[in-house]
């Protein structure tokens, strides 16, 4: 078969090396600690879904039709009335764009602008999906080092050091994914105005901004509408991943072109979907965030608590957000001469515990590895971590 060499910017995914292996031992019937799930560990809820489901049996054909590009106009403002809420930063209609999940948002957001060429600042490690939607798209990714001693956060130097005309956007996971990294207000004040200075986007993917543990989420777009780009999901705080709901939060001029865009990317985003995700926001979303998110919090403490417990030599940052806690596991990797994505390999197929290599998320993840906590109960959450902590402490015992 004749295939593009431009296919080769998709590289094969170490995580998915992980979740193989995580299906061949549940379907043989092994009990496996899924650290590894990025998604939530509680279904949506249960009056929402018993809702739905009546409006679409009594609504089946509309319910089954294609929709317009951007999404239907009465979730597009009761998203707009919902962000504006939470933000405190009014926005119409006109500036939503409903997509089929936030991969569409990414795709379709780069080809509107990115030309051949371009840079796209990247912090390390962060989200893994962004780098070969730029390469495959021509642009030239620039990573900048999120510290660990500072939280996982970057360097005000370190960033302004790398900006230049050539610059095209930044991108800024906040909360971050791997690292449960929440900016600071300072620092995403910084990259609007460097956004600004240099005619480029702030990409602010939101993914996880109603899932925080600490703090508050700040809104990039109180700085100023024009040069951002504000991605979200109903994947995360709904519990809604496989529906492959999203939207973007833009100035009117951009999602008028990336409407013209995401024609072609999909031709709507799923219909059952959207008007669950109304249902979501008319509804229920304030009572469900206020059930979970405890839930959440209590397995984020466990599994905290449980790896500086059980891994006395991990380096850890608590999060203050999200659904991850990314460890540096160094001290005992480089002991063992192994690296995160082999150790991650062998513990899944010897251990039975599922975790996702760190260097996934770039070169400064190295030695680490995202561990999620929403998918365990507590219980398990500890007996997880303790079964990690001795497989590692069986194999230094082995190799000394």
């Amino acid at each position: 078969m004749r295939i593009s060499t431009r296919s080769n910017a998709f590289p094969g995914s170490a995580i998915r090396g992980v979740n193989e292996e995580v299906v061949r031992l549940e379907s043989s019937g092994v009990r496996v600690y899924g650290f590894h799930i990025g998604q939530p560990g509680l279904p949506p809820s249960r009056e929402l879904l018993l809702e739905f489901t009546k409006e679409l049996l009594e609504r089946p054909f509309e319910y089954s039709m294609y929709t317009p590009s951007s999404g239907i106009e009465e979730l597009r403002e009761a998203i707009a009335e919902d962000y504006t809420g939470y933000s405190g930063v009014k926005i119409s209609s006109a500036n939503v764009s409903v997509t089929a999940g936030s991969a569409e948002a990414i795709l379709a957001a780069f080809m509107a602008i990115i030309d051949e060429g371009d840079e796209v600042i990247l912090f390390d490690p962060t989200y893994l999906m962004y780098e070969p939607v730029i390469n495959y798209l021509g642009g030239k990714v620039i990573r900048v080092r999120a510290r660990e001693e500072l939280g996982w956060e970057p360097s005000e130097e370190d960033v302004k050091a790398v900006m230049s005309r050539r610059v095209k956007a930044i991108i800024a996971v906040n909360p971050d994914n791997p690292t449960g990294r929440v900016l600071s207000d300072s620092m995403i004040k910084l990259l609007i105005d460097l956004a600004r200075d240099y005619d480029a986007f702030l990409i602010y993917d939101e993914a996880y901004r109603h899932l925080y543990y600490e703090g508050s989420h700040t809104y990039a777009i109180k700085y100023g509408l024009e040069n951002v780009i504000a991605l979200n999901t109903f994947s995360k705080d709904p519990a809604m991943p496989g529906w492959r709901l999203g939207y973007v939060i833009a100035h009117e001029d951009f999602i008028k072109v990336f409407n013209r865009v995401k024609q072609y990317t999909n031709l709507n985003p799923p219909t059952p979907a959207q008007y669950a995700g109304l249902l979501y926001l008319r509804k229920y979303k304030e009572r469900y965030l206020s059930e979970t998110l405890p839930i959440y919090k209590s397995r984020m403490e466990t599994m905290h608590k449980a790896i500086r417990e059980y891994l006395s030599e991990a380096v850890v940052v608590k999060p203050k957000a999200g659904l991850f806690i990314f460890p540096n596991l160094g001290s005992y990797l480089r002991r063992l001469n192994i690296n995160d994505y082999e150790f991650a390999m062998k513990l899944v197929r010897e251990a039975h515990v599922a975790v996702v290599p760190g260097s996934a998320f770039g070169e400064v993840g190295k030695f680490h590895v995202r561990m999620a906590f929403a998918r365990e109960s507590e219980r398990d959450i500890e007996e997880g971590i303790s079964i990690l902590a001795n497989y590692l402490l069986r194999a230094l015992g082995s190799s000394e």
